[in-house]
């Protein structure tokens, strides 16, 4: 009985532990495909919208116009993905710890990735699990945002620097004293963990299920031979030790076990005689 219990308990890890590598590995790859799109926003805006827009605020004393701004088009592309249902679990964010919009002020557990990006340049990328307020766990992956283009400092070296509109609509504290190399902030997409499976993905929990349940048939069929063929016939033979008699069935083995209890049994007609 202690031999099936073995079984049935490797058999409920063992398909627990594949759930759970394909899930996170599922989750992972939605995770970093997403990030790619929100990179090529940002690309795009970067090389394509910005170089159009960025003269007329430079000049503009009237709105100023944020679609010249790569974060803020790859934020506004996320609002329209999460319209989507297959995006509604989603969340995206470009936090920094010196936003110019108060809204991308980084919370605390934010701000503790930005950090490691600026503590260590080699850096590329983050992942792994986050602890929610409502004990749901996100899976993350986190990339640094680096001030690379000296065109950017225009808007986020000075506020004497930078066009009177913006200043306008954001103010003169925040998004300043950026340098061409530094970690400004990062780019960080969530999702829950326990996210649903797609169809391929639930093909290969099926597959482990099934690999699970075929280890445990294998364990019990093993166990049942073991038990006919090992366990049966010793304790035969320790019954005779013990003083009883023994069994036709153990007699007649032609095994070790059968030469044994034979002997057993002559020595003991040898004693009484």
């Amino acid at each position: 009985m202690g031999v099936q219990l073995i079984a049935l308990i490797l058999a409920v890890v063992l398909v627990l532990a594949g759930y759970s590598a394909v899930a996170r590995q599922y989750v992972k790859s939605q995770a970093t495909q997403f990030m790619d799109v929100m990179l090529s926003v940002r690309e795009y805006t970067s090389r394509k919208v910005n170089p159009i827009i960025a003269p007329i605020n430079a000049v503009s004393d009237e709105a100023f116009l944020p679609a010249a701004v790569p974060s803020y088009s790859a934020t506004k592309v996320f609002e329209y993905l999460k319209l989507n249902h297959a995006y509604e679990d989603f969340q995206y964010r470009e936090a920094s710890l010196n936003p110019t919009s108060p809204a991308d002020l980084a919370d605390d557990e934010e701000a503790i990735l930005i950090r490691r990006f600026m503590d260590d340049p080699s850096l590329k990328e983050l992942s792994g699990s986050l602890k929610t307020s409502s004990d749901h766990h996100q899976y993350f992956v986190a990339k640094p945002i680096r001030l690379s283009k000296e065109s950017c400092l225009v808007c986020h070296s000075t506020p004497e620097r930078a066009p009177r509109s913006q200043l306008r609509v954001y103010g003169r504290k925040g998004g300043f004293g950026w340098k061409v190399g530094d970690v400004v902030g990062a780019q960080i997409v969530t999702l829950p963990e326990d996210a649903g499976l797609p169809a391929p993905s639930r093909f290969a929990l099926l597959l482990v299920a099934a690999i699970g349940g075929l280890s445990v048939a294998v364990i019990l069929f093993v166990n049942k031979v073991f038990s006919r063929v090992i366990l049966r016939p010793l304790f035969g033979v320790m019954c005779m030790l013990n003083g009883e008699d023994m069994n036709e069935v153990l007699g007649k083995r032609p095994d070790e076990f059968g030469f044994i209890a034979r002997r057993i049994k002559d020595l003991r007609d040898q004693h009484l005689e």
